[in-house]
């Protein structure tokens, strides 16, 4: 890509970011689930816009080429690979900060659930039950998605570790190729 078409998507993204930044704002003003909702799709594009400037920063092309034709992979490949694939996984590990907190919020839930079993089963009880669950489940899926991007991280690394045989070459010439024909990935 042209370094001046790199530009316009980097401009791309910093106008991007600029409307999510007032979109939320404005969420803070007026709180709705209208207003959240398109607040998320509004990070969605932003998220989709990253990606796509990333990508293009990468010559994913001839990355393809040596991993079709099973060349040997530079330490620049390896990492551009890295950043391609599990990019995403390694950075949110790097930033994010609630781990504990997530940890000791589902410790408290289930504390909370565990105590409901001395208590009648009535409707009010029935219902704190399932609120307490509807809890646990937004913990569990912040959980769930940390400790995801962990095991993908270490497990390229590990991949990647050694020489790459026949079948790894093949198996991340298909995840490039995915990522030059999907607007997933």
């Amino acid at each position: 890509m042209a370094a001046d078409q790199q530009q316009v998507k980097d401009q791309q993204v910093k106008i991007t970011i600029k409307k999510t930044v007032e979109l939320a704002a404005r969420c803070s003003g007026s709180e709705s689930s209208d207003n959240y909702e398109l607040l998320e799709e509004q990070i969605d594009d932003l998220e989709a816009q990253a990606r796509e400037a990333v990508q293009a920063k990468t010559d994913m092309k001839s990355l393809l080429a040596k991993l079709v034709s099973q060349a040997p992979l530079t330490q620049a490949d390896l990492k551009a690979l890295e950043l391609l694939i599990v990019g995403d996984a390694e950075y949110y590990l790097k930033y994010e900060s609630e781990l504990e907190e997530w940890k000791m919020q589902l410790k408290r839930v289930l504390e909370q659930i565990a105590s409901v079993q001395s208590s009648p089963l009535d409707a009010d009880g029935l219902m704190h039950t399932r609120a307490l669950c509807r809890e646990a489940h937004e913990v569990l899926a912040d959980l769930v998605f940390y400790f995801d991007a962990k095991e993908r991280a270490v497990k390229f690394k590990v991949a990647t570790q050694g020489k790459i045989d026949a079948e790894g070459y093949r198996f991340l010439a298909e995840v490039v190729q995915g990522m030059l024909t999907s607007d997933e990935m």
